[in-house]
């Protein structure tokens, strides 16, 4: 009788219809663009540097910041670290690859950074000059609907001349207005935000960065933490990047999303970008000055 009742109950289930299983959900996708910090750039010798310097490309980091819960891509770093030859053309043609990839956010930190460096015509004021490039810049942004990660202008004025010519530099007043302009863009776009580079950017070069580490905070000198361009991030400087980016990143992510609790300490950062090195070596000098 009981096998007879199991029987039944088989037969029945196998003309039930199928039930499908539930969906994998969708991973995201980070896609980063910019100019030669989120390239990877490293100085050396063969840019007159008298060290070879060190770096990782922004996309490096952020996949280890996203591991499995996020796919990060970018664009081709040979023409991001190229970006200083033709803003306009190459710009455009990042957000033509943002717009063709559909990513669900974008990484852009030092995107606008040349639309507002460089050389400009000198038969026009600097500051008309300067507006109307970071304006073209702004531009080819306002052609993306998703969320978008921007940063604001640094003060580059000392860079090393050979990476950077003081005639490409804004005014320290034209800066300030292109930061306004910046501002007041990322303002009247919902999908774009904006990430306090400039003021990390002071500190690193300026001020000398204090590193938040789970033993205690570690002053450091200004430029540890840049290569001997005094313009790009060394790999300890990209990890100090990452820790600033991870709040205003993370937000960009859906409430439900692993990614927008992520809160990685500052030494998960340094092992991301293999500065453990430049770590010791900054605890080291950090003695030092303190004997």
């Amino acid at each position: 009788m009981l096998r007879s009742t199991l029987a039944v109950l088989a037969l029945f289930a196998s003309l039930l219809p199928a039930q499908d299983a539930a969906p994998t959900p969708k991973k995201l996708r980070v896609h980063v663009i910019g100019a030669s910090v989120s390239g990877g750039f490293r100085d050396g010798p063969m840019f007159g540097a008298e060290e070879q310097g060190d770096s990782v490309t922004m996309q490096q980091l952020l996949r280890k910041w996203a591991g499995e819960s996020a796919r990060v891509t970018t664009h081709s770093t040979v023409d991001m670290m190229a970006m200083f030859t033709d803003p306009a053309r190459i710009g455009a043609e990042q957000i033509a690859g943002v717009r063709k990839a559909r990513p669900d956010l974008v990484v852009a930190v030092d995107f606008a950074f040349w639309f507002a460096y460089g050389y400009v015509d000198g038969d026009r004021p600097e500051a008309e000059a300067r507006t109307q490039r970071l304006q073209g810049g702004l531009d080819l942004l306002a052609t993306l609907d998703m969320p978008v990660l921007l940063g604001d202008l640094p003060d580059m004025t000392g860079a090393a001349r050979r990476m950077l010519n003081p005639r490409q530099i804004p005014s320290p007043e034209v800066l300030t207005q292109l930061n306004a302009q910046l501002a007041a863009f990322v303002a009247a776009h919902a999908n774009l935000h904006l990430a306090p580079l400039a003021k990390a950017v002071q500190a690193m070069r300026t001020d000398g960065a204090t590193l938040p580490l789970a033993d205690g905070p570690l002053p450091t000198a200004p430029g540890a933490l840049q290569q001997g361009d005094k313009l790009h991030a060394n790999r300890l400087g990209m990890a100090y990047l990452g820790s600033l980016l991870q709040e205003p990143l993370r937000d960009l992510f859906p409430a439900d999303h692993p990614l927008h609790v992520q809160a990685w300490t500052f030494e998960q950062f340094v092992e991301a970008c293999g500065a453990e090195g430049d770590l010791e070596l900054q605890r080291e000098a950090a003695a030092s000055r303190a004997r």
